[in-house]
C-alpha cells in the first residue's frame, strides 16, 4: 500500500488541471507515483459516488486495498490507486 500525503494531493491537483486530457493525467501519475496503481473508467462507472477531488482533466477517487478486494476510500492514508474518470 502507499499513502498518499497532502503534498502528494496537492500535486496530482496541480498534474489535473494542467494535463491536456486524462490520459496524459494517468501517464504523469504512473511515472511520478510508481507505487501506485491508476486506473481510468468512463465517468459511468462511478456514477453515483462522490470523488475525492475534482480536476480540470479528471475526477479522482483514492482507491484502497486490503491485499485482495479493493474499495474507494476517502483517506489518502489508505490509497493504494487512484480511479480517474473523464469529466463531462
Amino acid at each position: 500500500m502507499m499513502a498518499l500525503t497532502t503534498d502528494d494531493l496537492a500535486a496530482l491537483v496541480s498534474l489535473g488541471n494542467s494535463a491536456p486530457d486524462i490520459a496524459t493525467l494517468a501517464a504523469e501519475a504512473r511515472a511520478r507515483w510508481s507505487g501506485l496503481r491508476v486506473t481510468v473508467v468512463d465517468a459511468l462507472d462511478v456514477r453515483g459516488e462522490t470523488p475525492a477531488f475534482e480536476t480540470a482533466a479528471a475526477n479522482v477517487f483514492l482507491m484502497g486495498c486490503d491485499g485482495h478486494c479493493w474499495s474507494m476510500t476517502a483517506d489518502p492514508a489508505a490509497a493504494a490507486g487512484l480511479v480517474l474518470a473523464a469529466r463531462s
